[in-house]
């Protein structure tokens, strides 16, 4: 089913009256010049705005590492939405979110969300069934669902139920009152993709012995994983878009994580050479050898390398084919050591930060 025109839909519970109106798809109504796009990571900041007034929405997920392993031991994610102005940090208050979630181009969830305080908050409890079901407090005259810090608003379905990119459409339609509804030109619409870590568990033969690893893909999921014992390279392929304007309107963030287990022929040297698409990345290679059991392997990719990527890539006629094939081997020469800093959960602050850093 095709969601219902928002505003046909808004008027008719300012009146109280039940939607007889004909459902048109809403990708009709969104293409607006006022749109404003984010891509990738657990957490974005898209500005835009409302009058005079700037709007950014930080859509966040709470907690910041949220995978398929962790999602499959019964971690229930929260979605942040708050919607404020970035000159004041003041929340804007009153506000009514049209959010669309689509994942694989296909529909999850499209409704209408409300919090008096502007910070609009949902839970997801996913699974494998077809339909999404959501559960809640509603607005007395509007009948739309509210939730609070305190107490969100429960979605049960297959948001979150498997890896890669979820496709984050939301649309402002009130703001400092509940039933002024802002004119169709003035409504703000971010357009913004969250990611779920997809985990993978993989065996590869080092001096012919079978290693288990563990690869966490934050971009989106991997459909290829292939390791050449001979020459201890570790090649994984994933769906990429390297359209050039696409990246330079995105905050975009990649990230692979390789969990080897200790001691390891695969890390001992410490050094890597890396490549995308047969292009140098060894510099983006990088290992945190602070845990005693395990070590990890990051492969990071943040905004500028991205563009400067896709832009060799392009010119050598290698963009067209909607893949990025990673390779990772073990290299001399010191190591690019991230010590400390641990995996996706103790970096979570810092990855958040480079993809909002860049921000567009």
């Amino acid at each position: 089913m095709n969601p219902p025109p928002v505003k046909i839909l808004l008027f008719s519970l300012l009146f109280t009256t039940a939607f007889m109106g004909s459902i048109s798809p809403l990708f009709n109504m969104i293409i607006s010049m006022n749109s404003a796009f984010g891509d990738g990571l657990t957490q974005e900041q898209i500005t835009d705005s409302l009058g005079n007034r700037k709007a950014d929405l930080l859509i966040k997920m709470i907690p910041t590492v949220v995978t398929t392993e962790t999602l499959e031991k019964g971690q229930k994610p929260t979605i942040e939405f708050r919607l404020f102005d970035s000159g004041t940090n003041q929340s804007f208050s009153h506000v009514t979110y049209y959010v669309i979630v689509e994942k694989d181009e296909k529909k999850l969830l499209y409704d209408l969300f409300h919090d008096h305080a502007g910070d609009l908050r949902i839970q997801v409890n996913p699974s494998n069934t077809g339909n999404t079901s959501i559960s809640g407090e509603k607005t007395p005259l509007l009948g739309v669902w509210i939730g609070t810090s305190a107490k969100p608003v429960t979605i049960s379905g297959p948001i979150f139920a498997s890896g890669g990119l979820y496709h984050f459409i939301v649309r402002i339609e009130t703001v400092d009152s509940d039933n002024a509804l802002l004119p169709d030109s003035q409504e703000p619409i971010y357009d913004s993709w969250l990611s779920i870590g997809n985990t993978e568990n993989q065996q590869i033969d080092i001096g012919g012995k079978q290693v288990p690893i563990k690869i966490i893909s934050y971009y989106d999921k991997l459909k290829d994983f292939r390791f050449d014992a001979k020459n201890m390279q570790m090649k994984l392929d994933m769906p990429f878009n390297w359209n050039l304007s696409r990246l330079e309107n995105s905050s975009i963030f990649v990230h692979e994580e390789i969990y080897v287990p200790k001691p390891n022929a695969f890390t001992l040297k410490g050094g890597f050479t890396g490549s995308v698409n047969g292009a140098n990345i060894s510099k983006n290679v990088v290992l945190d050898n602070s845990n005693p059991y395990t070590d990890v392997i990051h492969v990071m990719l943040p905004k500028n390398d991205l563009l400067n990527l896709a832009d060799q890539l392009d010119k050598n006629g290698q963009t067209s084919n909607g893949t990025m094939s990673f390779m990772v081997q073990p290299g001399e020469g010191p190591a690019n050591s991230m010590g400390s800093m641990g995996s996706m959960g103790s970096m979570s602050g810092s990855n958040s930060s480079m993809a909002m850093g860049n921000t567009s």
